[in-house]
């Protein structure tokens, strides 16, 4: 019977699947994966899995977090995948404060301090330990790894992760820069160094991850230097809902304007821009959806109020990339990833346009590929060649090969993962 591993992203009403086949080389191959959506709203909850190219949904009734992945270990089994093969499971976990460096084996007292976390990551960490608590249920004695986001950032240095506060709160509160996205910088950066012919040890490049969420790092010499998301994913770049970087003193202005227009307890108005920072701003706010691909498309139409936005958008992420180039000694790379990074070909020609001057040169018909890894323009910093990249990002291979490593033989993260060498 074939070995599998399992990784599990759990959400507060989702959970994202993927089941990967062990082979006898200690490689691994992707041969499930799904998400189950809107779980303990019976009347709209789904279940979707893709295989082999082929996707299928239907809706099902699903309470809670172990209905779903009781839904979910039946679909293996009617794909001759029993849950009988796994023989470990990796949980992405978004934080790990300063305490996690790397992917750990679950015990009670990671677990404990998973939890203590929480209030760092409200939205994340309380439902990443559902997945963690159902799955020890449902497969007792089967090795769980936590994987966190904020690992590979565990690098940057205190110029970098340190805020101008009081110690007291960097001491006493934990307050400082963490990052997130690790392991989606860790993979594309691993993989424009093998596409480039270097080890990730002597690769500097500048990773852009733009998605709904969105973050930019610095990686010099295969470790994160710097990255724009923070103490929590709301700094940086503009995203889908959330701001990105603003002056912090909007924050008490907008609350006492919504205390005194609206009757509301100062608290509640605070609460409430919080809200809206998060949920209802970034390309959202600026323009009433957070899909850039609609955005884009009425841009192109000739629509002048969103060819804007796309500039207010694009400006943000070449200013964090400039200044990330500006402070590394050498560039190798400049990689796109994630929904917005691999597929908005516009979007890269505005950012790569605004980088003035690193003197990019883009190949259109590069650009316009989808879904590869692929060179879509060269530029030049400090006497050196610049590339312009798109990778596909993998964040689950790199919780499979974790948990694989970590969890069934017992052994450290990989130093040098497999897929670098393809």
């Amino acid at each position: 019977m074939n070995k599998t591993i399992l990784s599990l992203n759990c959400g507060s009403s989702s959970l994202k699947y993927n089941l990967f086949q062990v082979n006898e080389d200690n490689t691994v191959d992707a041969i499930i994966g799904g998400i189950a959506e809107e779980i303990g709203n019976n009347e709209r909850s789904t279940m979707k899995f893709e295989i082999d190219g082929d996707k299928t949904k239907y809706n099902i009734e699903l309470p809670d977090h172990e209905d779903a992945l009781i839904e979910m270990f039946s679909i293996f089994e009617k794909q001759n995948m029993p849950k009988e093969t796994i023989i470990a499971i990796g949980h992405r976990v978004v934080h790990g404060g300063d305490k996690y460096n790397a992917s750990v084996l679950l015990t009670d007292e990671v677990i404990d301090e998973i939890e203590k976390l929480s209030p760092l990551a409200p939205l994340h960490n309380p439902q990443n330990l559902k997945g963690i608590i159902v799955s020890e249920k449902l497969l007792p004695g089967i090795p769980n790894v936590a994987v966190f986001d904020t690992a590979f950032h565990s690098s940057l240095p205190a110029p970098a992760y340190r805020y101008a506060l009081p110690a007291k709160w960097y001491t006493d509160y934990l307050v400082r820069r963490y990052g997130f996205h690790g392991t989606s910088h860790l993979y594309v950066s691993r993989r424009a160094a093998a596409m480039l012919g270097k080890s990730h040890e002597d690769i500097n490049c500048v990773t852009a991850h733009m998605g709904n969420g969105s973050s930019i790092a610095k990686v010099i010499n295969g470790k994160s230097m710097d990255t724009s998301m923070g103490f929590t994913p709301l700094e940086g770049v503009i995203m889908g809902t959330r701001s990105g970087d603003m002056d912090p003193a909007i924050i008490g202005h907008i609350a006492h304007i919504f205390a005194e227009e609206k009757g509301m307890e100062l608290g509640a108005a605070y609460d409430e821009v919080m809200r809206i920072l998060n949920k209802e701003s970034g390309l959202k706010g600026l323009s009433g959806t957070n899909l850039m691909q609609d955005i884009r498309a009425k841009a192109l139409e000739g629509d002048e109020f969103r060819e804007g936005i796309v500039d207010i958008y694009a400006y943000r992420i070449a200013k964090y990339i400039g200044s990330y180039m500006a402070t590394s000694n050498s560039c190798d790379a400049i990689i796109f990833t994630a929904g917005v990074g691999e597929n908005e070909w516009y979007v890269r020609q505005k950012v790569l346009g605004m980088l003035e001057g690193f003197n990019f040169v883009i190949d259109e018909k590069n650009n316009r590929v989808r879904g590869e890894e692929i060179i879509i323009a060269e530029g030049e910093y400090n006497g050196k060649t610049v590339k312009a990249m798109v990778i596909p990002t993998d964040e689950e291979l790199v919780i499979a090969y974790d948990t694989l490593f970590i969890g069934a033989h017992g052994k450290e993260a990989p130093e040098n993962y497999p897929f670098e060498g393809e």
